[in-house]
């Protein structure tokens, strides 16, 4: 069963949360899955499409951000409800001094009730205001901002795998080449320098193991953090699905602009912001213009760099059919005895190399396209599509 989570916020930035006012959405709950969906959500298992739910149902900045907007909209609600209820006290009190002939008390009265129904009202704006759809808004976009930021982390966790296997093969050859260096130093065959070199060689094969290692298990954690799990929870990361190409080809750049600007979050909020004055007009119309230019440039750079991507993958590709051939062969040979132990590990080695390199490109093009289709959504990325 999934572990309470500790506090977790390194990836969501104090003024996007900050931000998050009250909405008239409520926080997400197992209940609006069918049970398959649920099932597969409370296993100890992660895949890569059910981010969005898991960040939406357990993130804690996201849980953070409905209990306060609970907490705003009680307090407003509360309010409202006092107001009115003290003013109704208030007509009475009135009344009666009305029906006693006392005019001068039911006056008084009478303005205390239309203040209080004045503040009534105040508490009333509140709540819409808290309920508006830009404050709806402003959670939409710190739940994408985060499920971004957790995809792209997954992925950095996938290449971070591929790396400790590497890691672990390159162990396993220096060792290898070490204990020869030894038994050839026995024979007369290697220099103390030769086995001193040999030694160093696995010491810094083992350090990087030991690296790469310590980077997976600290990522795990994030992840495990930022989608309800206990930082120390035994639970697995399932690998990163391949990209459907189909997705690429169905991409329209200038379509895509339209709707990125029509949906920016940040564009949003400038054409709503009040603009009262002929110089406040100037300004607003002068970001909405900087804004839209700005969204208009990063999605032509998205757009290449996912065209750029794809063509990496392609080459990868090419390059991991030709080292899956070369394997093929390097096994024949090994059943032929053919082919020693160093000279077979260096073609697991380099067989392994050639395939994080095909997942490296696969991952970068699955980013690449993620953060154009996010852009289109309305989040502002700054293309970082290879920056892993």
């Amino acid at each position: 069963m999934r572990k309470k989570t500790r506090r977790c916020g390194s990836l969501c930035l104090a003024a996007v949360m900050a931000a998050m006012l009250a909405a008239p959405v409520q926080a997400a709950s197992l209940s609006d899955y069918d049970e398959a969906t649920r099932t597969r959500l409370q296993d100890q298992v992660l895949e890569y499409d059910e981010i969005p739910a898991l960040v939406s149902l357990y993130n804690p900045d996201m849980q953070q951000a409905y209990v306060r907007m609970e907490d705003s909209l009680s307090v407003y609600r509360n309010g409202m409800t006092e107001y009115k209820n003290r003013a109704a006290e208030l007509d009475r009190e009135a009344d009666k001094a009305s029906e006693n002939g006392d005019m001068a008390e039911s006056m008084v009265y009478k303005t205390n009730a239309a203040a209080m129904r004045s503040m009534a009202k105040e508490y009333k704006k509140a709540v819409e205001r808290a309920e508006s759809v830009s404050s709806t808004r402003s959670l939409m976009q710190a739940e994408d901002t985060i499920t971004m930021y957790v995809q792209q982390m997954v992925q950095g966790y996938a290449q971070m795998e591929s790396g400790c296997r590497i890691g672990e093969k390159s162990v396993e050859l220096a060792q290898a080449a070490y204990d020869s260096a030894v038994v050839q130093s026995g024979l007369g065959m290697a220099s103390a320098a030769d086995v001193k070199a040999a030694e160093n060689s696995l010491q810094t094969a083992q350090a990087g193991l030991r690296a790469a290692e310590e980077g997976k298990n600290a990522m795990k954690q994030n992840i495990c953090m930022m989608t309800g799990w206990d930082y120390q929870a035994d639970m697995t990361i399932a690998g990163v699905p391949e990209l459907d190409l189909g997705q690429i080809e169905s991409v329209n750049l200038q379509a895509d602009t339209e709707k990125a600007i029509n949906n920016n979050y940040e564009l949003i909020s400038i054409r709503q912001g009040k603009a009262n004055t002929t110089v406040t007009k100037n300004v607003r119309e002068r970001s909405l213009s900087e804004k839209e230019q700005e969204i208009r440039i990063s999605m032509t750079s998205l757009y290449e760099t996912l065209r750029q991507k794809l063509s990496e993958k392609e080459g990868a590709d090419a390059a991991w059919a030709a080292a899956q051939k070369e394997r093929e062969a390097l096994d024949r040979k090994q059943q032929l005895g053919m082919v020693g132990r160093l000279e077979y590990l260096q073609g697991e080695l380099a067989y392994l190399q050639a395939e994080s390199a095909k997942q490296a490109a696969d991952l970068e093009l699955r980013k690449a396209y993620e953060e154009y289709e996010w852009q289109v959504t309305g989040i502002s990325v700054s293309g970082t599509a290879g920056e892993q």
